[in-house]
């Protein structure tokens, strides 16, 4: 009753039918096995960063150069030179006597002149009555009244003259520049930057990559049903469809949390520094007062000469002569006749005269006395010539950054690794039935040719693979990978060697596109040995190479 229940359960579970039909129309002595449509996955490559690109970050230090800089360290400036005044001796007329006049007396002069005097008056007669006359007398100019002229001479004194023997001048007296120093600071040195990188900083995580989705396949029990009646076991078995769960790998990565920085830190810091970061002085000469000129005065130098100077000039003084007079008598009438009138002419009488002709003066000019002298008079007068006093320089040294320190970047690429993603492309499940070589069947040697202790494929041994094992599975079907050690080492280690080169067969044929879900990979390290070469026994190299053998076979899928 209990098997009853269990066949029950077993048939609500699986979902496929028992006792499959074996291959319609076989043909004697052909081979068959039972392929389950499978489903068909496809490999899709999945790029997982494992790594971050980051920056790298290397420095290249500040570089300097030593500059030589021209300083001036005496300002330009001027010196006057006296350019002395230029003199001659010129000779000039000094009058020691002015001009003068003198009188210069012309004496009188008579001269005899004849002159006729009436006498006796022109009159009548009267014949009848006759005139009356009287005798009268008169006074006669005989030289008339005149002037002398009496000389007063000029009057004259002596004078003493002051003569300009120098004319006043000037001399210039240089007052010199006055100089000064001045202290003037310079960028001696000058200071860069130092860098300090932080390297990029990362944090451990990990990645779980979906391989191979879940799935479920069909497998066929362990046990046959207990009601089986064929002879053959494999018809009662339950065909069930299994889940498959998902295969993950785990891929460690790197996280970035912080990309690679720098920190740039001045060389020299002002606030500590005793020499300010690099600061030097030096003096300059420099002019405070520029150089000038004072004006001093040379008074003229004279020299006293008498002169006779007239105080008042020459005059004359008039003196008068009185004229001179000579009585005479005439006869005048004094009654006129009045009866006939007879005309009785005048009677008259030449009378000789002196005229005085008074003396005069006659000016008579004195020319002025002059002396000649000699006296320095000043042609040009003295002047100031500026010199011009070139400035003076000092060569300094200076440290001068010719580039500051930098940073240098690279990128370091990111680190990416490529995992085989199976991805369902066909579902498959169902059973058929297909023909294969009858060898494939059983184990077929693979002649790989391993070498001592490793598991990884030679260039020979995947070029066996090409030719051998591909052409055999390229119609679909399932194999196995059976690998196999010596006896040589420890049972465990052997078994594990013979995984790994089992499973590296493996990874070969799923590089090669072959899903991963119609391979299945044994070891079984020294269990399945070929000859006596066991534990203990002493054996030849070649023994022991016989032991050491990769196969395949083509198995049904279940």
């Amino acid at each position: 009753m209990k098997k009853t229940l269990l066949t029950i359960l077993s048939f609500v579970v699986c979902v496929a039918a028992v006792a499959q039909d074996l291959p319609t129309n076989p043909e004697p002595g052909k081979c068959y096995v039972r392929c389950v449509t499978p489903d068909v996955w496809v490999n899709q490559d999945v790029t997982i960063q494992v790594s971050p690109a980051y920056k790298k970050l290397s420095t290249v230090p500040a570089t300097y150069t030593t500059v030589n800089e021209e300083v001036v360290v005496a300002n330009a400036s001027q010196r006057l030179e006296v350019i002395p005044a230029v003199y001659e001796t010129q000779t000039f007329e000094v009058i020691v006597q002015e001009a003068s006049q003198r009188l210069e007396k012309i004496p009188s002069r008579t001269e005899t002149e004849t002159e006729t005097v009436v006498v006796k008056e022109a009159s009548q007669r009267l014949e009848v009555v006759p005139a009356v006359y009287e005798t009268q007398t008169f006074e006669v100019v005989t030289q008339p009244a005149s002037q002398r002229l009496e000389m007063v001479p000029a009057v004259y004194e002596n004078q003493d003259v002051t003569v300009v023997t120098q004319e006043a001048a000037q001399r210039l007296e240089v007052i010199p520049a006055e100089y000064g120093t001045e202290t003037r600071t310079y960028k001696k040195r000058e200071y860069g930057t130092s860098l300090k990188i932080v390297p990029a900083s990362f944090a451990s995580n990990y990645q779980v990559i979906e391989v191979k989705p879940a799935t479920a396949k069909w497998e066929m029990s362990d046990t046959p049903a207990a009601e089986c009646a064929s002879s053959d076991p494999n018809d009662c078995r339950y065909w069930c469809y299994k889940s498959v769960p998902a295969q993950n790998i785990t891929i460690n990565t790197t996280e970035l949390t912080a990309d690679a920085s720098f920190i740039r830190t001045p060389d020299c810091d002002t606030s500590t520094s005793s020499d300010g970061c690099g600061m030097a002085t030096y003096t300059v000469k420099t002019v405070v007062k520029p150089a000038t000129t004072r004006v001093i005065d040379i008074p003229a130098v004279t020299t006293n000469v008498k002169k006779t100077v007239m105080v008042t000039p020459p005059t004359t003084r008039v003196i008068e002569i009185p004229q001179k007079v000579k009585t005479m008598e005439r006869v005048v009438m004094v009654t006129p006749p009045t009866t006939r009138v007879i005309e009785i002419p005048q009677e008259t009488k030449t009378v000789t005269k002196t005229i005085i002709i008074p003396e005069t003066t006659k000016v008579v000019s004195i020319p002025a006395v002059t002396k000649t002298m000699k006296r320095t008079v000043m042609v040009t007068p003295p002047t100031t010539r500026a010199i011009d006093i070139p400035q003076k320089t000092a060569t300094l040294k200076k440290t001068v950054l010719a580039e500051d320190s930098k940073v240098v970047e690279s990128t370091v690429p990111a680190i990416t690794k490529t995992v085989s993603k199976e991805v369902l492309q066909t579902k498959g499940g169902l059973t058929t039935w297909k023909e294969v070589d009858c060898k494939l069947v059983e184990y077929n040697d693979l002649n790989i040719n391993w070498n001592l202790g490793s598991a990884t494929l030679t260039p020979a041994a995947k070029a066996e693979i090409d030719a051998k094992l591909l052409p055999a599975i390229a119609g679909g079907v399932s194999v196995e990978i059976a690998s196999h050690t010596d006896s040589r080492g420890s049972k465990a280690s052997n078994l594990s060697l013979s995984q790994r080169r089992a499973q590296a067969v493996t990874n070969y044929l799923i590089s090669k596109g072959i899903n991963s879900s119609r391979i299945v990979s044994n070891g079984y390290g020294e269990t399945r040995l070929l000859n006596r070469c066991a534990d203990g026994v002493s054996c030849t190299e070649r023994e022991h190479l016989a032991n050491r053998r990769t196969q395949f076979r083509v198995i049904n899928q279940e």
